[in-house]
């Protein structure tokens, strides 16, 4: 049973930093096309990056708090968003942060929520 435990929170991790580094690149390259809808842009950030934290929450939830990683991941977003206004083709937007954040708000919100579930029925 240990060893199971072991290879799935090493594969949660791989999982992570995988998905991590996709964001990374994905955010560095040209945008084309138009959004479908007005606000998508930021509608996207919010999703990616509540994945991304629960990504995170599975792969070092046990190791680090939900604060630490919570702050880990908006410090890795500001980061991107710093990065993006370096290339002569992306801008850093103060929105695509917030939303961002926001993301790993509502994450950790949803976690809190199952929590609590979970406490109540046991």
């Amino acid at each position: 049973m240990k060893n199971k435990k072991v290879w799935y929170s090493q594969m949660f991790k791989l999982f992570f930093w995988l998905t991590l580094c996709l964001v990374a690149v994905l955010s560095m390259l040209a945008v084309p096309g138009q959004q479908i809808f007005h606000g998508q842009d930021k509608l996207s950030h919010l999703v990616v990056y509540m994945v991304l934290f629960w990504l995170l929450l599975l792969a070092y939830g046990k190791q680090w708090s939900l604060i630490s990683l919570g702050i880990l991941l908006a410090c890795f977003s500001a980061l991107i968003e710093v990065a993006q206004s370096f290339t002569g083709y992306r801008q850093a937007e103060w929105l695509d942060l917030l939303a961002n954040i926001l993301g790993i708000l509502v994450a950790v919100l949803f976690y809190k929520a199952l929590q609590s579930c979970k406490n109540t029925s046991t």
